[in-house]
């Protein structure tokens, strides 16, 4: 809080950082259906053969596309895990989140908490799992969900520092 209050004047939507939101919900999207993907192209499903699934026509080839559970499950843990990650790195627009820590909003921390943790309940807890179409992860597939979800922090760092160095060149002004 080093700063003064915003004149109420002031955008609170400003162009940079509706740029910034939407590069940050593009790469969600991105690590969502990439993992969904990877699922397909991890078991030797060519990009071609998954981007025309719909018309497979090999029962046994075929068969790997009535059992969606495992690959919707790493999307959706992903979808999640990105989300909530990007949830704590939004303490401060114009500083590190190792600076200034989202330990400091205990009621951040408690909705970034509740709902992963409803997540693994409805992953690891059979009736829930059923009702919603999941399945357990395994250790390489919690692996691969930090492996598309952490680049959001690497983003969002690199937006960081962008913001702070207009914000100085503007304060130099």
């Amino acid at each position: 809080m080093n700063r003064k209050p915003r004149s109420s004047s002031e955008e609170i939507l400003t162009p940079v950082l509706l740029l910034r939101y939407s590069i940050a919900g593009l790469y969600i999207g991105i690590a969502t259906v990439g993992i969904y993907a990877s699922y397909f192209l991890v078991q030797g499903i060519s990009l071609q053969k998954l981007s025309s699934w719909s018309t497979c026509s090999d029962s046994s080839s075929c068969s790997i596309f009535t059992d969606l559970a495992a690959p919707q499950t790493l999307a959706l843990t992903t979808l999640v895990t990105t989300e909530l990650i990007k949830a704590l790195l939004t303490v401060s627009v114009d500083s590190s989140v190792f600076k200034v820590g989202p330990q400091k909003n205990p009621w951040l921390l408690l909705g970034v908490t509740v709902p992963f943790l409803l997540n693994l309940a409805i992953i690891f807890i059979p009736a829930l799992g059923h009702s919603f179409g999941l399945v357990p992860l395994s250790g390489r597939d919690w692996f691969h969900v930090l492996i598309w979800s952490l680049p959001i922090l690497l983003l969002d760092v690199l937006q960081t520092l962008s913001a702070r160095k207009r914000l100085d060149s503007i304060q130099s002004n």
